[in-house]
């Protein structure tokens, strides 16, 4: 289903000073984005439409359905009163499709879930990975409301999906198209580098890489932990607070300043080794992250 929402975007330049004020606050007084960089301003409209706030308290499509300057249907506007009322703007990993049908979408930061009515995204989206998108319930389903949703080819595991929601809920996130501009800027200035696959070999002969520094270290800060009780520790691990399980270490073994100075070191240990949780399998065959960012073709403004 389609949303005519490019009426409020056009409505937003019908207020210059408003619009010049909002235009400052999501981009600064010293950046422009060029025309043509549709990517970045197709984000821009959005945060308009539905974010930025007015010195009357409202935003644009609040200020559009009570006033309809267009004199448009009341069915449509009835459908943005509905998308004012349940939207949602955050990050969500794809839990499964139907393609021609609708896209499974978990929250983040909430562990909520949207079936998501959209047969054009359904056919074209990747089978898993995240996305930053606004949706919304119009006559009783869920639907993509904003610009295009950025895909990140990257999963998160139950244990990660934890930490964000509890980091989420401390520090009260809250998403906006303003952020994930931000986040394409910094990534445009420096893009990632992006890791190989190793292959069995490789591993294996990190694996014994990893031993030998880590008996080194162990000396070094006079840590009487062996090697394979690390091994066994990390294997037996059930997806609790990996920062948790560090500081627990001190007390088994390694010594506090092994712990501190050497989260390098530990955090590829834990990376390269297999863990039960994950069916035997180390992180790093389990999940390879690409940051990078794909286009899908959904579009309501």
């Amino acid at each position: 289903m389609n949303f005519p929402l490019r009426f409020v975007a056009e409505y937003t330049n019908s207020k210059p000073s408003e619009a010049q004020r909002g235009f400052e606050e999501f981009w600064g007084k010293d950046f422009v984005p060029d025309k043509n960089d549709t990517e970045l301003w197709q984000y821009y409209t959005e945060w308009m439409i539905f974010d930025f706030v007015q010195k009357s308290g409202r935003s644009f499509l609040i200020e559009y359905i009570l006033l309809n300057p267009d004199n448009l249907e009341s069915k449509v506007i009835n459908q943005f009163k509905q998308i004012a009322e349940t939207y949602n703007y955050s990050n969500y990993q794809i839990l499964s499709i139907k393609r021609g049908g609708w896209i499974k979408l978990e929250n983040i930061f909430t562990g909520e879930i949207y079936k998501v009515y959209d047969k054009l995204g359904s056919e074209n989206i990747p089978d898993e990975g995240t996305m930053f998108a606004r949706v919304a319930r119009v006559d009783g389903k869920w639907y993509l409301v904003g610009a295009n949703s950025p895909i990140c080819p990257i999963t998160y595991t139950e244990r990660m999906k934890r930490c964000l929601r509890e980091d989420s809920l401390e520090k009260k996130v809250k998403l906006t198209p303003k952020d994930l501009c931000k986040l394409i800027l910094e990534q445009r200035k420096n893009p990632p580098k992006i890791s190989k696959l190793l292959t069995k070999s490789e591993i294996k002969e990190k694996r014994k890489e990893l031993e030998s520094k880590f008996i080194r270290k162990a000396r070094k800060y006079g840590a009487n932990m062996t090697f394979n009780k690390l091994l066994q520790i990390i294997h037996e691990e059930n997806c609790t607070n990996v920062l948790d399980l560090w500081l627990s270490l001190g007390k088994k073994g390694l010594t506090e300043k092994f712990v501190v100075e050497e989260v390098q070191l530990l955090s590829d240990i834990w990376n390269h080794f297999p863990h039960r949780c994950l069916g035997g399998k180390a992180p790093i065959l389990v999940v390879n992250c690409k940051l990078t960012f794909e286009m899908t073709p959904f579009c309501n403004i």
